[in-house]
């Protein structure tokens, strides 16, 4: 849906049909591993309250301290380092580059902006690597007898 509101006002893929279908796989991906890492806040969570201000704890400052909004080149010193070392800068690199419309990145940028594809499968790997088991340990600690 996202992908056809974008199309309606002006968004445009710029690569070839394998690329654009592996940029729709990796948010795919994306998808999957952020909903685990909710899934295990909500379990570790006590109540529906908690599970928000979690959230917000973890959306925020993932999302902000970003290129998402900004790009690299605009950030400097110690919000740069927190950006470049972001998952979800490695993300928005990735997308943006298989559907066609890379982001400008400044000189000397860390490994997984270097390599943004890699990278983001990467943190998609540790993510679900530790997210799923945390959640399934913890689903079966608050619900065994």
């Amino acid at each position: 849906m996202l992908a056809g509101a974008g199309l309606i006002v002006g968004w445009r893929i710029d690569s070839d049909v394998a690329h654009a279908i592996a940029g729709f796989g990796l948010l795919t991906l994306i998808v999957c591993a952020m909903l685990w890492l909710g899934t295990m806040l909500g379990v570790a969570a006590r109540s529906p309250d908690a599970v928000q201000g979690a959230v917000f704890l973890v959306v925020f400052p993932l999302s902000f301290l970003a290129s998402t909004f900004v790009p690299l080149g605009g950030l400097h010193g110690v919000l740069r380092t927190i950006a470049e070392y972001n998952p979800i800068t490695a993300f928005c690199t990735a997308v943006r580059s298989l559907f066609g419309n890379p982001t400008a990145l400044p000189a000397h940028v860390v490994w997984p902006l270097q390599h943004p594809v890699v990278g983001s499968l990467l943190w998609c790997g540790l993510l679900l690597a530790i997210a799923a088991p945390a959640t399934l340990w913890l689903f079966g600690r608050r619900t065994g007898d």
